[in-house]
């Protein structure tokens, strides 16, 4: 769910309402669709449902796996310049964790638009700096793939001399990458929950729901890079 979604293509090119996963438009210009419209992971309006999981309880999932598994020297690799939205949260579950275990905050930046060559410079930079890191909470699984490739490259041992925990938990990278450790989405309940939300606001546009923020745990998915 990484760009705009449109539902109910019942009529050629119109639509009957609009899942809202990324942030593309401004909110005055969705409005002026006349569209109903519920949101993924972001908050677009009080006037627009949201549906998300808990990245704030991820992070702090992420976090203290790696703060139990012996961290001492715990990275957040992603990009929260943004408040509110599912990094900064995700950003802050790891900071609140590593505080209460009386460790330093420490980030290094890492933008989801970046190419993968252009991340993966970044994470062999960050592993040469001669900074002490044993743990790494990546704000995406991409990061973390790619962190675990580099690490790989140079010879750190995965988890020995450095952990790693990514977030998303897609059964694709289950499948491909199975010894990532991940906090895990839960894919089918979002969707079914931002459908569901859509076709009520379809059949009755001007019906006040009964919350406007439907937030879905999370849970962490331990494997061999923890």
């Amino acid at each position: 769910m990484k760009s705009d979604a449109i539902c109910g293509c019942w009529r050629p090119n119109q639509v009957d309402g609009i899942i809202a996963g990324s942030h593309n438009l401004g909110i005055e210009e969705y409005q002026r669709y006349g569209l109903p419209i519920v949101s993924f992971d972001r908050d677009l309006s009080d006037q627009v449902p949201i549906v998300t999981s808990d990245n704030y309880q991820g992070g702090c999932l992420a976090t203290q796996a790696l703060v139990d598994a012996g961290c001492g020297h715990v990275y957040f690799v992603g990009n929260p310049v943004k408040t509110g939205n599912p990094t900064s949260r995700r950003f802050d579950g790891y900071a609140d964790t590593v505080a209460a275990a009386g460790l330093t905050v420490h980030t290094a930046r890492s933008a989801f638009y970046e190419s993968p060559a252009a991340k993966a410079r970044e994470l062999r930079e960050l592993l040469t700096s001669g900074r002490k890191i044993d743990g790494v909470f990546c704000s995406d699984d991409l990061t973390a793939i790619l962190l675990l490739k580099e690490a790989r490259k140079l010879g750190i041992r995965v988890p020995e001399d450095l952990k790693i925990v990514g977030f998303d938990g897609t059964q694709l990278v289950q499948n491909y990458v199975p010894e990532l450790a991940t906090v895990v989405q839960p894919v089918p309940d979002l969707a079914g929950t931002l459908v569901k939300l859509l076709y009520e606001r379809i059949a009755d546009p001007e019906k006040k729901l009964a919350q406007n923020s439907y937030l879905l745990p999370v849970k962490l998915l331990r494997n061999q890079t923890v």
